[in-house]
């Protein structure tokens, strides 16, 4: 686990050095398990980032930009009240424990000396962060409400006492001597080593424990019971000369990397352990922490936002097709209705043999090539005339609705292609900030609604966007490609000229892409590229000789009465192209 004691321990250190005795100047909530609060001091502005997420808790410095909810939540609401405007005048890390305090100093509306601890606990789903009024000690509010059907052993809630979270283990700064430490270590069950370090010590990790056996040539699944004394001697000096490293304040900023460059742990120690993995060695801890846990929290976020938006667009496109299906079917019922007026002109041709209180007329039916026998259902309680007046109606009011059931259809059809279009953004969405496009996008639509603390697409007042990508060839011809529906607007109706070419994956959803071309003749290598990215940013992204029509950008046109870029065009020819990864990662490093 990369937070533990140690790693804390660094990053207030890095906190003290960084954020000790500045103002709180701004909070912000950007999630609901996220703070973000910017400092001022010493002429300098600096952003702390408190994020007690269930897999990635972490407290550190941060230079990325957030987006933040129209309307901030309650607890951001209440930190401004009491914080902002205060100092950071102590920071503390319990015991090695992976709790970080901020005690803040200022006065309240009394013009009263007033202390708050804000203080984040960083224990996996047990994160948390907790506003406590230093005077009495009590929680004024925290960022996770546990109540007593949560979680019997302990409640964080507004008005009980803050205490930590209840622990067993030893804090390593108080086991000094080998023979403390020794007590400390024999338990009475039968453990491995690192299960015991584990278990004994606070701020020891899994990886800190397999690090102080390697550094002691010891199997860290051996029980600790059964080690030699000097075996347990040299567990001791490894612990020993761990401590004084935390005492002497030598920790490094250390991420790991495996043969796919991904990183694999990060550290604050040198781990002997890890060395087959790539060492590289950060600037500072906050930027370390940054760098591992930004993509993989970004990546989950998205994950479950995208999973959330993807459910809710296929139920409705579910729905939609089957209104399509229906629409159908009763078009193939409608166009039936020819069937009606042969029977009124049969029932006129032959009124002179049909008797009053008949129930059917049988005869040839003379628009039938083959003239087949025809046999016509009568209501007896009609005359021949009504009869036929009767069939006459059901035809021409069948007429009507034929062609209202094929307006119908024609719109249900570019909502159903509209939707594929929106489940293919969803699913290739990069980062938060395109799926935030895309809701709003779906807003504006009607397809959803605006949740009132929902945010929108902006962040410290200002408006951004995730950008429509931009590529350059090795030629240095241009290539703009649209992420959602609204970006393939501008993309194909305002970056583009008429004689730009504009390329779309054929009969699937997909992205628009621009190749400025201007009047001049491209070599195929270039028009073989653009085509490669309309495939890719497509449903046929994983698809092989991928049909790519292109055309110049003035045979293209919106659909009248249609969602944001859905467009029809002509004059096009069509390529056939092999999405490759390789070329496409390409292309995204040279990106100008």
């Amino acid at each position: 686990m990369p937070l533990d004691g140690s790693m804390v321990l660094a990053l207030k250190t890095e906190l003290e050095k960084e954020v000790l005795n500045h103002r709180i100047d701004k909070i912000h909530q950007p999630e609901s398990d996220e703070l973000i609060i910017i400092t001022r001091g010493q002429g300098q502005n600096k952003k702390i980032l408190l994020s007690a997420h269930s897999k990635f808790p972490r407290i550190h410095l941060t230079t990325l930009t957030k987006i933040n909810p129209t309307t901030p939540p309650m607890f951001c609401m209440l930190l401004r009240k009491h914080l902002i405007g205060n100092r950071v005048i102590r920071i503390h890390q319990p015991s090695l424990e992976r709790i970080i305090e901020l005690e803040i100093e200022g006065t309240d509306e009394l013009n009263q000396l007033s202390k708050k601890r804000l203080i984040i606990e960083m224990m996996g789903k047990h994160s948390n962060i907790i506003l406590v009024d230093d005077q009495n000690n009590s929680i004024m509010d925290s960022i996770k409400r546990i109540p007593l059907h949560i979680s019997r052993k302990r409640q964080i809630l507004p008005g009980l006492p803050y205490q930590y979270p209840p622990s067993d283990k030893y804090n390593p700064f108080e086991v000094i001597d080998f023979k403390e430490w020794l007590h400390a270590m024999h338990s009475s069950e039968e453990r491995s080593i690192e299960k015991d370090l584990l278990t004994t010590f606070a701020g020891i990790s899994p990886s800190l424990a397999k690090e102080l056996c390697y550094q002691s040539s010891l199997d860290s699944n051996r029980l600790f019971h059964a080690l030699l004394d000097k075996e347990k001697e040299a567990l001791y000096r490894s612990y020993s000369n761990w401590l004084n490293l935390l005492h002497q304040k030598e920790l490094i900023p250390i991420a790991y990397q495996g043969e796919s460059h991904h990183y694999r742990d990060i550290s604050a120690l040198s781990m002997e352990h890890f060395e087959p993995l790539h060492r590289i060695v950060f600037d500072n801890f906050s930027h370390l922490l940054e760098k591992y846990y930004h993509l993989k929290d970004e990546y989950q976020r998205l994950h479950q936002k995208s999973q959330d938006l993807r459910k809710n667009m296929t139920i409705k496109r579910n729905r939609t097709a089957q209104r399509f299906q229906n629409l159908n079917n009763d078009l193939s019922k409608a166009r039936k209705a020819s069937e009606d007026k042969i029977k009124a002109d049969l029932i006129m041709a032959n009124m002179h043999q049909i008797r009053q209180d008949q129930e059917f007329l049988e005869t040839y039916n003379y628009f039938d090539e083959n003239q087949s026998s025809i046999r016509i259902l009568l209501n007896k309680s009609k005359t021949p005339a009504q009869n036929a007046q009767s069939y006459y109606k059901r035809y021409q009011k069948s007429k009507k609705a034929n062609i209202e059931i094929t307006r119908q259809i024609t719109k249900t059809r570019q909502e159903l292609d509209y939707l594929d279009q929106i489940l293919l953004f969803i699913e290739q969405a990069e980062t938060l900030q395109d799926l935030e496009e895309i809701r709003q996008e779906l807003i504006k639509s009607g397809y959803t609604k605006q949740k009132t603390n929902h945010k929108n697409i902006r962040s410290s007042g200002k408006k951004q966007e995730s950008g429509i990508l931009h590529f350059q060839t090795e030629e240095g011809r241009d290539l703009y490609v649209g992420k959602n529906n609204y970006q393939n607007e501008k993309v194909t109706f305002s970056i583009a000229e008429k004689n730009d070419l504009w390329f779309h994956v054929k009969d699937f959803p997909g992205s628009h892409v621009i190749l400025k071309s201007g009047q001049n003749e491209l070599p195929s290598e270039v028009l073989e590229i653009a085509a490669m990215l309309a495939a890719y940013y497509s449903k046929g992204r994983m698809g092989q000789n991928v049909a790519v029509d292109y055309t110049k950008c003035r045979h293209v046109r919106k659909q009248r009465g249609a969602q944001p870029g859905m467009v029809i065009y002509d004059h096009h020819r069509t390529l056939y192209v092999t999405p490759d990864e390789s070329i496409i990662g390409q292309l995204k490093k040279q990106r100008p």
